[in-house]
């Protein structure tokens, strides 16, 4: 990624005289309504794009047929199309890059033919997720982006497309990280201002409007009255009121005011004027000045990028490598105790049974015994006159009868024995387990397991991409 020299990126950057002709879609003819419209919401994540998804869904724009679900982090849902995210995924990974890259994103990575084959899928599934809908609605913040990838497959697919760029104060969508993925501040920041610049550039001079979370949750109906105006759209069957349920105070976990996130010394002087540039912008799409602004930002982003990220991003690889291998280990010894706890386990159930099988059997010999002696009480008087002949008879079944028990009581007193050392044994084990669950808990619980969940996460995404 970002194998640019710093000369190109320079002569990629726009002059006022460029920006002006770039300005937004209030100096053009309003847009006439094709035979299909994709309403794509732009913004970085946990910035709120999900509830405006929503809000434009409930408005009368088709959703995707499989979407991402609710989760503990977004109980209101994602309303993105998962397929894609899944295509997304693979497509980054391939490029060298990933969901959190900080770098900006080049499709000249993927070569030539495998760019072919991802136009081709991302083409296949926004039509399997999407049908012949009129008016759709797409949401997926890793196309911040690659925008421009996007605008192509869509103009071939004749499809119109009209963008709803989202912002949210950086401090809060850095909270927001820091609390589901464990994002360290500087880390968080850059994420947040690779999305929004590479949002911003690519919408130049197209259909646009730019609206903020705070601004939604202050005032849903106007922040849906501007859209409207802007994009000039005809919602088909809208459903204003539920919308409410999507912009609550409830729903907005971190705040944080332009005054805070401005005072704030650990917040580098890029991503202040990138938000304030798009204040600006939401104020006045057209404002040139502001365009300008967020250029030079983005050229100095992109003149140390490449460096400073190639360096940090093959070290936390390989940090993330050694750690998944000392987590397999321990894993490992871990199902191995665990064998071994369930073997004594097995071995412990065998000698209770043992134990019931002697002790049904003792009890039968004593019936027997019993039954016997009955039997004896009652013939007694018969036998009275052969006495003579049996008693001796009689007396040495009577002696080997009590050894037998004597026998298999002294037995019994061996198993139980055995099955108490057994028993301390498997207390040994249990205790022995319980340590290693505890060693493992707080590796989980370390920092270092927190920062590669994502990495972790990332990698079972790409093997269900890949089956």
């Amino acid at each position: 990624m970002n194998k640019r020299p710093l000369s190109e990126n320079l002569r990629g950057a726009a002059s006022d005289q460029q920006v002006a002709a770039q300005a937004a879609p209030e100096t053009r003819a309003k847009p006439k309504l094709a035979k299909r419209t994709c309403i794509m919401v732009l913004g970085m994540h946990r910035s709120g794009t999900s509830a405006l998804t929503r809000a434009i869904s409930l408005l009368g724009a088709e959703l995707p047929r499989n979407t991402l679900g609710a989760n503990p982090t977004n109980p209101a849902g994602h309303w993105e199309p998962s397929p894609l995210i899944e295509l997304h995924e693979q497509m980054l990974a391939e490029a060298g890059s990933r969901w959190d890259d900080w770098r900006s994103f080049e499709q000249t990575d993927l070569g030539a033919a495998r760019l072919r084959f991802y136009k081709a899928e991302i083409a296949k599934l926004i039509d399997e997720e999407y049908g012949s809908a009129p008016l759709f609605v797409l949401k997926e913040p890793r196309i911040s982006r690659f925008v421009p990838l996007y605008a192509e497959i869509l103009k071939r697919m004749n499809v119109e497309v009209r963008y709803v760029l989202t912002q949210r104060n950086p401090l809060a969508v850095i909270a927001s990280l820091e609390k589901r993925d464990g994002f360290t501040f500087g880390f968080s920041a850059l994420l947040w201002l690779r999305h929004e610049l590479e949002a911003e550039r690519a919408t130049r001079g197209k259909s646009r409007v730019f609206v903020s979370y705070e601004a939604m949750l202050d005032d849903w109906r106007a922040g849906v009255d501007k859209i409207t105006e802007a994009l000039q759209v005809k919602w088909p069957q809208p459903s204003v009121e539920a919308i409410s349920t999507h912009f609550s105070m409830d729903h907005q976990h971190h705040t944080a005011s332009a005054d805070l996130l401005y005072a704030d010394p650990r917040i580098a002087d890029w991503v202040k004027q990138a938000y304030s540039a798009l204040e600006d912008l939401e104020k006045d799409p057209s404002d040139v000045v502001a365009m300008a602004r967020l250029d030079a930002v983005r050229i100095s982003f992109d003149s140390v990028a490449p460096v400073f990220g190639e360096a940090f991003f093959r070290e936390v690889d390989s940090r993330a490598r050694k750690s998944a291998q000392a987590g397999s280990q321990l894993q490992r010894l871990a199902d191995e105790r665990a064998a071994e706890i369930d073997s004594q386990a097995a071995e412990l159930a065998k000698l209770h049974q043992e134990i019931e099988a002697k002790d049904k059997y003792l009890t039968e010999q004593q019936e027997t015994q019993q039954r016997l002696a009955g039997e004896h009480a009652a013939g007694l008087e018969k036998l009275q006159l052969e006495a003579a002949a049996k008693d001796t008879e009689l007396a040495e079944k009577r002696d080997a009868l009590q050894r037998l028990i004597a026998e298999s009581s002294a037995r019994e007193a061996e198993l139980i024995a055995e099955i108490e050392h057994e028993r301390r044994g498997a207390a040994r084990l249990l205790q022995e387990s319980e340590i290693l669950r505890a060693e493992i808990k707080e590796i989980k619980d370390s920092s270092s397991w927190k920062i590669t969940y994502p990495f972790r996460y990332a990698k079972s995404l790409i093997k269900r991409g890949a089956g």
